[in-house]
């Protein structure tokens, strides 16, 4: 015994891989032997090596935690969905300060940026060089007709395993298999190990970003991360197509609609023309395999008229245009402006200017990219099986992400009805994305 090699608690956490924290509760629980040295509390190779003999694999442990956890999981998704959060109202606020308070009493470090749409909570774990992103949007969507809810879209409602409600699936859901997964982390691993960074930002579902933009400019460590957008378990995103939003104004003269001489110019016939060229457009095809879908042009929404017997002086109509990422915004500038011009050639009372209100160019990752791979070796040894890889039709946060160098995959927990009614998440495929949430991460950092 007097040759046996002695460890020090923080030898003894580190040759286990866990915290000095989750050693000690074990040395309380009588699961280690100490040996008292004079003022210090040593661990014995033989005992220590006894203690790893029975331990369980790390993943097991991490599935143990996520799945002992599973009902706080559930309760937290509950009381998140109770505090509406839609777009554009105080309600990412209120949902920011209840998960600061959150994030604090389960010993997660954390911070508010910004106010209003801007508002962002960042919660950090870990202390590696690099870092790991884990994001969700604060805001959700409105409701709608409340009369079409099968469930109150506030109140959590669980029914044949699955939580009903306004932001579950987009992306409260994903939001709580973040936490969880940083809880198991902490529990079970030295978290000099790792960084991850948890931000949950406002400003997302109007795609302007701006709790993003903002918490970019305060910096955030992480080299690469993933989105928590609920879905079907059988696919990870790896990009999404980019989108381009303008407002036009057609000019014209108003008149008497009854006059006899003065016909005036009518706006929205001008802008119907402009609306039928534009539909004309021909965007190339995408050389991406999974852009098999193309590009994409909307006409949104269409104001024009002061009173029915008068002739519109002024016709306003906005455009949502969704681009392959080979299709960029100047290819789009071009594309407008030569309608533009051959309309106003053939007409002299053509009258049109534009300004361009926000967007984000298109993204696509390498299927070799360290968080593809890392993701989905961890959902193949979760679920048994290999995800497809696809992309997404609309855009969202990776693709501003991108633009810092910062390549984001998504996934999310099972759910559905996005952004309809009866928006859902089945509450099984929680504990099982934190833990999926959580392999990631230590495949990533290749703990």
């Amino acid at each position: 015994m007097e040759h046996e090699k002695l460890y020090t608690l923080k030898e003894a956490a580190e040759r286990l891989r866990v915290s000095t924290k989750t050693l000690q509760r074990e040395i309380g629980a009588g699961k280690i032997k100490t040996t008292r040295v004079g003022k210090k509390y040593l661990i014995a190779h033989g005992d220590l090596e006894g203690y790893l003999h029975h331990l369980p694999g790390l993943r097991e442990r991490i599935r143990n935690f996520t799945q002992i956890h599973r009902q706080e999981m559930v309760n937290l998704l509950q009381k998140l969905v109770s505090i509406s959060s839609e777009s554009e109202t105080d309600g990412e606020e209120r949902l920011a300060v209840f998960l600061k308070h959150k994030l604090e009493e389960l010993g997660i470090r954390s911070v508010i940026h910004g106010q209003k749409e801007s508002v962002t909570v960042q919660g950090s774990f870990g202390y590696a060089d690099r870092g790991f992103l884990l994001d969700c949007p604060l805001d959700t969507t409105p409701p709608g007709d409340l009369k079409k809810w099968t469930y109150p879209p506030f109140d959590g409602v669980i029914h044949g395993g699955k939580m009903f409600g306004r932001g579950t699936a987009d992306s409260k859901g994903g939001m709580v298999a973040m936490i969880y997964a940083v809880l198991a982390l902490k529990e079970l691993i030295d978290e000099h190990k790792v960084r991850v960074e948890l931000v949950f930002d406002g400003g997302e579902q109007n795609g302007a970003y701006y709790g993003m933009k903002e918490t970019l400019e305060k910096g955030i460590h992480a080299q690469a991360g993933m989105i928590g957008y609920a879905g079907t378990f059988e696919e990870i995103g790896i990009g999404a197509r980019g989108y381009h939003r303008y407002t036009f104004n057609v000019r014209g003269r108003s008149a008497h609609t009854g006059s006899r001489y003065h016909g005036g110019v009518n706006a929205i016939s001008n802008m119907a023309k402009f609306i039928r060229e534009m539909e004309r457009i021909q965007f190339p095809r995408s050389q991406n395999k999974y852009f098999d879908f193309g590009s994409k042009l909307s006409f949104a929404q269409i104001q024009g008229g002061r009173a029915i017997n008068m002739v519109p002086d002024l016709c306003t109509a906005r455009l949502d245009v969704r681009t392959l990422p080979e299709l960029h915004k100047r290819d789009v500038d071009r594309m407008l402006k030569d309608v533009v011009d051959r309309l106003e050639k053939e007409d002299k009372n053509f009258e049109i200017d534009h300004t361009y209100d926000v967007g984000q160019e298109g993204y696509v990752l390498q299927e070799t990219d360290p968080p593809i791979q890392a993701l989905s070796e961890s959902i193949t040894e979760c679920l048994g099986k290999r995800p497809a890889i696809a992309v997404n039709g609309p855009a969202h946060i990776g693709n501003l992400l991108y633009e810092h160098k910062i390549p984001m995959v998504v996934f999310g927990p099972k759910g559905g009805h996005v952004h309809s009614y009866d928006e859902y998440v089945e509450i099984d495929s929680l504990p099982l994305t934190a833990e999926i949430y959580a392999n990631t991460i230590l495949k990533f950092f290749g703990a």
